[in-house]
């Protein structure tokens, strides 16, 4: 049964920026609506209703468009995560049963065109364990089967776990030196504490082994990000939305995961369960790599402080292109990861009194 056009979700804080009033704009409507329908044309299909632009926020906009075979989606990414189209193109080659497989990209201006996948997670899902478990599942074959297969992408951040504590060391300078006024200026406080965390990142990756090298780490596996396909009467997880993706550490992505599950179900996760879910996502591992599971049980360990700075790292190549307005409403977003940052600080560490 096809579904319907959704109707548009209400505006962002940031809906007087830039980018949303492009976004907005007849003009552009008119750009993206022709280039839609010739891609569409090349495989025989046409548009054949209205266009909905469904969400727009600064960072990016989904369109969505009725075809005679069901909806598709387009998507613009702000210049910051113009990547996703050609790196989504790069990982459907390799692994297309993970993930929502394009219909057309253009790489340069960051388009991406793909069929409708369905509903996404629901919190039912979420709070089911049968269903967590086949998601790591998932999760973990796909990274196993881009592992090696893929390259760093032009605007894919580089971050390797051992230089974590200094990329956030630079960023608590610099946004403690902002003027006062600025949206992103932080305190005293909170600088020393960001300082004292990323001695603690230093520690933290010093420990992690070479078994898994640098890839692509998802950064944003979050349940709404989840297709579910039950097409088959089972439960086949498609990923989408890479637009934060690093190349990093793999075993973050994971800690991604699990950290929204606690955030859909507002408890955390047993340990009985967060135990068979580790040992869920390891195995996948440690089949494909025949490796000591102590180490890749010690490594994804090592990782999980690395979260919040790969999610901060991520949300700086927006900056950049931010008007005052979209960095004066959504300054609190990359404000929360670097203030999420400092509360892993050692707590027995004795407190810096002078810089």
């Amino acid at each position: 049964m096809l579904r319907g056009v959704p109707g548009a979700r209400p505006l962002g804080p940031d809906a007087g920026g830039q980018w949303v009033r492009r976004w907005r704009s007849v003009g552009w409507e008119r750009e993206v609506d022709a280039w839609v329908g010739r891609r569409l044309a090349e495989g025989g299909r046409r548009v054949v209703g209205e266009a909905v632009t469904y969400r727009a926020r600064f960072w990016s906009v989904v369109r969505c468009y009725p075809t005679g075979e069901g909806l598709v989606w387009f998507k613009e990414n702000n210049p910051g995560h113009r990547f996703e189209a050609g790196l989504v193109a790069a990982m459907a080659e390799v692994a297309p049963e993970y993930v929502a497989v394009p219909i057309a990209v253009d790489r340069e201006r960051g388009w991406l065109l793909t069929d409708d996948q369905g509903t996404t997670l629901t919190h039912e899902d979420v709070a089911d364990q049968a269903t967590r478990r086949t998601v790591v599942r998932a999760l973990a074959r796909l990274q196993c089967a881009l592992l090696g297969r893929l390259h760093a992408h032009p605007g894919v951040v580089e971050l390797a776990p051992t230089t974590a504590g200094d990329r956030v060391r630079a960023v608590a300078r610099e946004w403690a030196a902002l003027p006062a006024a600025h949206p992103l200026r932080i305190e005293r406080d909170l600088f020393e504490r960001v300082e004292d965390a990323a001695d603690a990142l230093d520690r933290s990756t010093a420990s992690i082994s070479d078994l898994v090298p640098m890839d692509v780490e998802l950064n944003d596996v979050y349940p709404a990000n989840i297709f579910a396909d039950r097409s088959t009467g089972v439960l086949r997880p498609r990923f989408f939305d890479f637009g934060n993706t690093l190349w990093a550490h793999p075993f973050v992505t994971l800690h991604g995961f699990l950290d929204s599950v606690t955030e859909w179900t507002r408890a955390p996760l047993s340990p009985e369960h967060h135990t068979e879910l580790v040992t869920t996502y390891l195995t996948i591992w440690r089949n494909h790599l025949a490796a000591d599971p102590a180490v890749l049980r010690q490594d994804l360990k090592a990782t999980k402080p690395l979260l919040n700075p790969h999610r901060l790292i991520s949300w700086l190549r927006l900056i950049p292109h931010a008007d005052p307005t979209e960095l004066q409403t959504r300054s609190k977003i990359p404000l929360s990861y670097l203030t999420a940052i400092a509360e892993i600080s050692d707590p027995h560490r004795g407190r810096r009194t002078t810089r």
